[in-house]
């Protein structure tokens, strides 16, 4: 399979080299061509059970522990990810697009049960009902119903009046004492933490404030209050700030009852927005990139047309666009005029980001060429060996000054000096910023997560994380630069959960829970809880869950202790 490989490295600064064209156009590459996001190996024939639709799991199972679990370690371990990607003789396109599975590991000292439930969205249940892909998803256009007439079915081709997908299967958030699934259109759907049943009341996010599409990953300040990062389409385009504050005791716990957008910055091309994941929160400010990965809104309009795939068709890179970090105040949603540009690429996620005398470290996993999401077709996944064995994402810092103005060009305004991250003032007033790359003696890294409760947007040192492989766990310290890890042949894990022990005084005291997939085939697999010692990283304890229960892989997911 080939590799298609746009990135380079010159005089310590990261390039990127357009092919072929100055647009990296995500919808023309070949779905059966992996690029630059995987290499293929003959190590991982398990890794194609990953991408394989699974039963679902409803009654709890009993777990076989073998380890010691720690006694204060008690709650539930939730995931979520796509379970299902054909309906009737229709299949999904994209990673994306699976119909969302909810998986828990309840955990009681040493008594460990599993169960999964299919997310009743109105995407699974339509689906179900009519035996065909009825809701458009990420990378997948709804089909028209066989059951109408010619004329009927070319018009709902042309007006899709099937709304949005409620397929919520990318992130889990907690808001007191429930559980929200959700992704980026605006509908979220609450989940009983204990039953994984599904609320049949839905909560459209755009009912509140006037955006589109809302990031997947909010972030939760020290008083509850939720912010996060929102988009409009249109004549008025905009990316939004959105304050979220925490429902008073009493009241049913929506969200986004007090919603309201607090800060915006306008879209640069309105027909052109810029895509985007997550963002970073601090004290004081909100980080938002963004990055030159655009939704090419006329493509996306004919896509179902030319390629059969939604948003994913119309997604392009541009190599010869510089990254732009925008600096947002929190409380105000004053934008800070100063402007912050790097080197081109693609984030998913960003790790944590921090203040430290007087400017802005920011964390993120980066990917140079931008071909993320074309590499996560599934025919990519399920290629001619179904494995893979690199991702090309890296751990980067950036640091942004916060007061830029008083340096002379060329001088690099990063004072820390636990850094190699520099940023320099140009000629034009922008600031130039080139990263350091953490950890850089380790594989590729993506699905970061940290001592959340207790760092987030504060100085950290560790962060956790999943390789390019799929098949790895990674610890980084950000201060030595080096990793520990955990592998086993045969077994590919999920993003790590970092769970603090009570009362402790060091960041990384505590365990590190992962769902693993167990398979040497891609046919036979089997499902297991891992728990790490945070601090060494080796294995204490696992969960092994009997058949006939299996997984897939899951995106992300949150630990709720037991109160």
């Amino acid at each position: 399979m080939l590799k298609l490989l746009v990135s380079q490295r010159s005089s310590g600064r990261l390039l990127s080299a357009p092919v072929g064209r100055r647009i990296i156009s995500l919808s023309r590459l070949n779905p059966g061509v992996s690029v630059s996001l995987f290499r293929t190996s003959s190590q991982h024939f398990g890794m194609d059970a990953l991408f394989k639709s699974v039963e679902e799991t409803s009654q709890p199972i009993q777990a076989d522990v073998k380890g010691q679990i720690p006694d204060w370690l008690k709650g539930s371990l939730l995931r979520v990810g796509p379970g299902k990607f054909e309906i009737g003789d229709q299949s999904y396109n994209h990673l994306f697009d699976g119909l969302s599975l909810i998986h828990r590991f309840n955990i009681e000292g040493s008594k460990v049960t599993y169960q999964n439930r299919f997310l009743r969205s109105d995407s699974y249940v339509l689906a179900q009902q009519q035996n065909r892909i009825v809701l458009t998803e990420f990378g997948t256009n709804s089909y028209p119903d066989p059951c109408k007439n010619i004329f009927s079915r070319i018009f709902s081709y042309f007006w899709d009046t099937s709304g949005s997908s409620d397929n919520c299967n990318v992130n889990l958030m907690q808001v007191r004492d429930e559980v929200y699934a959700m992704t980026e259109p605006p509908v979220m759907r609450r989940v009983d933490p204990q039953t994984l049943e599904t609320d049949p009341e839905k909560v459209d996010r755009s009912k509140y404030v006037a955006l589109n599409l809302m990031t997947a990953h909010p972030h939760t300040d020290q008083d509850g209050t939720i912010y996060n990062m929102a988009t409009r389409y249109g004549k008025d385009g905009l990316f939004g700030l959105v304050r979220m504050p925490l429902p008073d005791e009493g009241e049913r716990n929506n969200p986004m009852q007090k919603a309201y957008m607090v800060g915006s910055i306008p879209h640069q091309v309105k027909m052109r927005p810029n895509y985007f994941h997550s963002f970073g929160l601090t004290e004081k400010y909100v980080v938002f990139v963004e990055q030159p990965m655009y939704i090419n809104v006329w493509k996306m309009m004919f896509a179902k047309f030319t390629s059969g795939k939604s948003v994913s068709a119309a997604m392009e890179f541009d190599g010869n666009t510089p990254a732009r970090f925008h600096v947002i105040e929190k409380d105000t949603g004053k934008v800070l005029p100063t402007v912050y540009l790097s080197d081109p690429f693609f984030t998913f996620h960003h790790i944590n980001t921090y203040e430290e005398d007087g400017q802005l470290v920011v964390d993120l996993c980066c990917n140079g060429p931008g071909d993320s999401v074309a590499a996560l077709y599934l025919e990519n996944l399920r290629g001619s060996e179904g494995t893979f064995d690199d991702i090309d994402t890296e751990a980067r810092r950036y640091v942004l000054p916060l007061q830029p103005t008083q340096a002379s060009d060329q001088d690099n305004l990063v004072t820390l000096v636990d850094t190699e991250a520099t940023a320099v003032l140009q000629e034009d007033g922008t600031v130039f910023c080139t990263p350091e790359r953490l950890c850089p003696d380790t594989c590729t890294m993506e699905l970061p997560r940290i001592n959340y409760d207790h760092y987030n947007g504060k100085k950290y040192q560790f962060f956790y994380g999943i390789s390019g492989q799929i098949d790895m766990l990674i610890k980084g310290d950000t201060q030595t630069k080096a990793s520990k890890t955990w592998k086993e042949a045969g077994c590919y894990p999920s993003e790590p959960v970092f769970v603090p022990a009570p009362g402790a005084t060091a960041e990384d005291e505590g365990v590190v829970l992962s769902l693993v997939v167990k398979s040497s085939s891609g046919e036979d697999r089997s499902v297991f809880l891992l728990v790490l010692d945070g601090q060494t990283f080796s294995e204490v304890a696992r969960a092994e869950v009997p058949s006939p229960a299996q997984a897939c892989m899951t995106f992300h997911g949150i630990f709720l202790p037991n109160m």
